[in-house]
């Protein structure tokens, strides 16, 4: 992508402005008419960036040298007002198409977008952050927008057989969505049924891991620099208080390019790739409460317990967050001491002896026993219709004729058709993916997962604790219970990038992540840890699992065509958010089988990244 940035900006916008991706010409702005329209013409650049729209005679320079590529105009305006511009839950991109008088055919392909300033007390830097944010967004839509809308637009409408690879917990939601939608749904999946007591390590990442999951508005959160600045500590090792689990000797190309493309992502694409994910968020908490309300089925007896307690180490993490929270929702909040905390929460009071967290919040949100929802929902799921295949790897995607997906094929040597494919197959998908946009996006990253006793029962809420500079530096702590009603707090935490080998796990770094989540479990829980220890319970409940992630931080979903005119979706890399965007994700796949075009299918689009650095006259595959 490029943009043309057109005046003079302040020396704290100037930052912004290095790359490839931004030519600043500051003269122009001053001079608009033959000059720009001359630079237009030969730079040909993806976005004008401006405070004053093109003239009749500039769009028609810019036109001719652009071919038949949409003029994109992002134009900077005057205060939204008191509050500045909001962002919904749920953006849909349509080009705002603008033709000029007078200006011809050209004028016809202008699309117009304005970025109004928040109002005088907006630091300029903030401003043309969103603004390059926008042109990004824009651009996109532009590139991809006509070739998915074309894709769509030819499915068949009617009731389909649907085949699902993987069945996590993205797509057992998808394909319950879509077996009510009237479809002929059947799974494949390399595991056990989760409803078995098969080992845990025969699991992929939503049965294999701790029985918790959890919902809030700031799940799946970007991932883009590390505590002390810079980018993610991929490759450092876990026990130096890095994010390399795998065994760094066999890391290739691959992951270098990988790591290359998250350290490369500028400060301003990361905040918006960031509000896109958290924008997903706040539309799956919608359609939580609608499958609660419309499936109370699916939550019974799986341990659902309202409201979050988060709780932070360091006061100014605790201030910004208390800021977040305010950004992307209405509904009120408590603030509240550490004092406070402790007298609510007597499971905590001997952390708060010791000084471990400073205070907290407790914000809307809630927790499952995820092993026993994935078993409430594959039931409702045979109910409704739908045939699992358990054990069952798919190898590959079979061509047809000129090269487009025809069928499945499993590693038994069957060949399986269907009208329409849905991939989710988290972090295990790397030969299957071969030949799509999505192919080698997905590396791995290990969680870890350990469980204390709740002898007292003195967490009323489930938990999540920041801990600024801690290997474990984010925890999740869920109040579950086992098969004989005791109570019991499930730890999960810790990052350990594994590359695109789900499997290239050190075992001297996997015990190094552990005895990070075991530092926490004992920093705010002594004497359930002292227990859990003397029992064995703390060595007997460990468990990883390997969560799907992307360099961009940015979830996949793919759409293509198939040989037989059907689809084939592909949906994952949710970094840690699967669970809390599975519903959406499922309402996006349900609205591409019917034609219809989500705008997940766009910010979620695999080439987005490659697209923005991508050479402006490259060919950039859809």
């Amino acid at each position: 992508m490029l943009v043309l940035l057109d005046h003079p900006v302040p020396t704290s916008v100037e930052p912004l402005l290095n790359g490839a991706h931004v030519l600043h010409r500051p003269a122009l702005g001053a001079r608009p008419g033959a000059l720009r329209g001359r630079e237009l013409a030969r730079t040909r650049p993806d976005v004008l960036l401006t405070r004053s729209l093109p003239a009749a005679a500039e769009t028609a320079a810019w036109g001719a040298a652009a071919g038949e590529r949409p003029l994109v105009v992002v134009l900077l305006g005057r205060a939204a007002g008191p509050g500045g511009p909001r962002r919904s839950a749920a953006r849909v991109h349509r080009p705002s198409a603008r033709r000029l008088p007078g200006a011809g055919p050209a004028g016809s392909r202008l699309r117009v977008t304005a970025c109004p300033s928040a109002g005088a007390a907006e630091p300029p830097a903030d401003l043309y952050a969103r603004a390059l944010a926008t042109a990004e967004r824009r651009f996109l839509a532009e590139r991809v927008g006509p070739v998915l809308a074309g894709r769509l637009g030819a499915v068949r409408q009617e009731a389909a057989s649907v085949v699902l690879v993987g069945a996590g917990v993205v797509n057992l939601l998808t394909g319950l969505r879509l077996l009510r939608a009237g479809h002929r749904v059947s799974f494949y999946d390399s595991g056990p049924d989760p409803r078995s007591d098969a080992p845990w390590t025969s699991f992929g990442c939503s049965r294999g891991g701790g029985d918790a999951r959890m919902f809030t508005l700031t799940e799946a959160d970007g991932y883009f620099g590390s505590p002390g600045g810079g980018p993610p500590p991929f490759t450092q090792p876990v026990k130096d208080q890095g994010w390399g689990l795998a065994d760094l000797a066999r890391l290739g190309p691959a992951e270098a390019a990988w790591t290359e493309d998250n350290a490369r992502v500028p400060d301003w694409l990361a905040r918006s790739f960031t509000e896109d994910v958290l924008g997903y968020n706040l539309a799956s908490d919608r359609l939580w409460r609608e499958l609660r309300h419309d499936a109370p089925e699916l939550f019974h007896g799986v341990g659902l317990r309202e409201g979050i307690l988060r709780v932070y180490s360091d006061q100014d993490v605790l201030e910004a967050h208390v800021e977040r929270q305010h950004s992307l929702t209405d509904r009120r909040f408590e603030i509240l001491s550490a004092d406070r905390i402790s007298a609510r929460h007597p499971a905590l009071a001997a952390a708060h002896r010791a000084g471990a967290f400073v205070g907290g919040i407790e914000v809307n949100g809630f927790t499952v026993q995820v092993h026993r929802f994935l078993g409430a929902v594959a039931d409702a799921a045979e109910r409704a219709g739908a045939v699992f295949h358990w054990g069952r790897p798919v190898d590959a995607l079979v061509p047809g004729e000129g090269g487009a997906p025809d069928a499945i094929s499993c590693r038994d040597g069957e060949t399986v058709r269907a009208d329409h494919y849905v991939l989710s197959t988290g972090a295990y998908g790397e030969a299957l993916l071969r030949g799509t946009a999505s192919a080698g996006l997905i590396h791995g990253m290990v969680g870890a997962w350990l469980t204390l006793p709740d002898h007292g029962r003195g967490l009323r809420n489930s938990l999540k604790i920041t801990r600024s500079g801690h290997t474990a530096a984010d925890a999740n702590v869920t109040v579950t219970e086992g098969p004989d009603g005791r109570s019991f707090l499930t730890v999960g935490s810790g990052y350990g990038w594994t590359g695109a080998d789900p499997d290239n796990v050190d075992p001297t770094q996997l015990e190094a992540l552990y005895a990070a989540v075991e530092d926490t479990a004992s920093s705010f829980f002594p004497d359930a840890f002292d227990a859990a220890r003397r029992s064995g319970l703390l060595e007997r409940s460990r468990r990883y699992c390997v969560r799907p992630w992307t360099a961009s931080s940015l979830p996949v979903f793919e759409t293509a065509r198939t040989a037989g005119g059907g689809l084939l979706l592909i949906t994952g890399g949710h970094n840690t958010g699967g669970f809390a965007q599975a519903p959406v994700t499922a309402e996006a796949v349900a609205s591409a089988l019917r034609g219809e075009s989500h705008p997940m299918h766009i910010d979620y689009h695999p080439n987005r990244l490659r697209m923005f650095y991508g050479q402006k006259d490259a060919r950039l595959p859809a």
